[in-house]
């Protein structure tokens, strides 16, 4: 796995207007790979994202509702957050902004997401 191979998996998530970063962490939420600038903000979200995945995983199967593909968290201004997980290698948090067409970015995600499958496994 490089850098350069995961770039060019989620290069199509940047042509989504709205997208306002990405986050790639492994499970244990160390940040792979970050196109935020703020150091600090990219470990946040790295470790919130491992976390936040591992629980809404968890809380869907038990429920009986099979493996979580993503986790949405929306806030009042339309802002937010989408986490799924990529595969074997852990997570992606894409932050996006109130103007985002969230079926247009979940169409995205979800070709992102079987690239990542097809190429590392998952």
């Amino acid at each position: 796995m490089s850098l350069d191979e995961i770039k060019k998996i989620i290069e199509p998530v940047f042509q989504v207007r709205g997208v306002e970063g990405v986050v790639v962490a492994t499970s244990d939420g160390l940040p792979l790979l970050s196109s935020l600038e703020d150091r600090e903000k990219e470990e946040k979200v790295a470790a919130l994202t491992a976390v936040l995945s591992e629980v809404g995983n968890r809380t869907s199967m038990e429920l009986g509702k099979g493996e979580a593909e993503w986790i949405t968290i929306h806030t009042p201004s339309g802002s937010g957050v989408l986490l799924l997980k990529v595969g074997e290698i852990g997570y992606m948090a894409v932050l996006f902004d109130k103007d985002t067409k969230l079926g247009v970015l979940l169409y995205t995600l979800r070709n992102v997401r079987n690239e990542f499958v097809k190429k590392f496994g998952g």
